[in-house]
């Protein structure tokens, strides 16, 4: 998953705060660092290309400049397409819930067509893509599971990448206040209850993938408990699901994956399956 990592930029300093998370995964598996530019004919292509050769420079990385037949979405997942083992990483400037606004329509259009996870950012504020880049090194990986098989389909990944960075792997499931309980499937809510749930996954996860695994359960509203859990932690990839709700047209992020991205300020592995 990470032989290359494609940070998808648009010229901008924010766009590039991801770049140093980007750096530190690919320098800890010996991938390739890759810098996609997309841009909308020929005659923006030498710009694009000499702002990629700077960066480059900088990153040590190789550079992509890609003319968008259809949009700037449809040109990163052709990319991605030809690069199994390849990920996409984004930064989003995170204004709200909506997706579209959240993140824009290229980086909803490459999550749910990706068909493999992706690396997604937002730092703390706008102010601080001005600020230095500082060194980051990936000592945790973080997945958050809610009980359902759906949750689940981010632990092979995120075992995959602890595995990958030499990382902890700890899974965490935040049960929610009472009265929101029914919200949990009917078979699986006695083991969540009793805690059973997630020490089970962890347990499997070890078993499976040969990894020490920790868990932990925590108590309150999902979004809030997961993160500060992992608040502002430059070490820490937080790995969960998110999916569109069904009865809307617009796609959106469910709750508690939109309010991570929002307020965890780390770097997140974000998964559509396809279930």
């Amino acid at each position: 998953m990470f032989q290359e990592v494609m940070v998808c930029l648009d010229g901008s300093l924010f766009a590039e705060k991801i770049l140093p998370y980007a750096q530190a995964i690919v320098g800890t598996v010996g991938g390739k660092l890759t810098l996609l530019r997309v841009v909308a004919n020929e005659g923006e292509s030498a710009a694009a290309e000499s702002y990629l050769q700077v960066c480059a420079g900088r990153w040590g990385a190789g550079i992509k400049v890609k003319i968008a037949r259809l949009d700037a979405e449809s040109s990163i997942l052709e990319e991605l397409s030809k690069y199994p083992g390849a990920i996409a990483a984004i930064t989003t400037h995170g204004r709200s819930g909506l997706l579209e606004a959240l993140m824009g329509s290229v980086a909803l259009s490459v999550i749910r067509g990706a068909r493999r996870p992706v690396l997604l950012y937002r730092p703390w504020a706008a102010a601080k893509a001005a600020e230095k880049d500082k060194e980051i090194k990936i000592s945790s990986v973080v997945a958050a599971l809610d009980g359902s098989e759906f949750s689940e389909s981010i632990l092979p990944f995120a075992a995959e990448t602890a595995r990958s960075l030499k990382a902890k792997l700890e899974l965490v499931q935040v049960l929610p206040p009472h009265g929101s309980a029914a919200q949990i499937s009917a078979e699986l809510k006695r083991d969540v209850l009793e805690y059973s749930y997630v020490r089970r996954q962890a347990e499997a996860t070890r078993r499976g993938y040969g990894l020490e695994v920790g868990w932990d359960v925590l108590h309150g509203d999902p979004g809030e408990g997961i993160c500060n859990h992992v608040q502002g932690r430059d070490d820490v990839i937080l790995a969960m699901t998110t999916r569109a709700r069904a009865g809307l047209e617009q796609a959106v992020f469910g709750s508690v994956t939109s309010e991570c991205v929002r307020r965890a300020g780390v770097l997140l592995l974000v998964y559509w399956p396809r279930l």
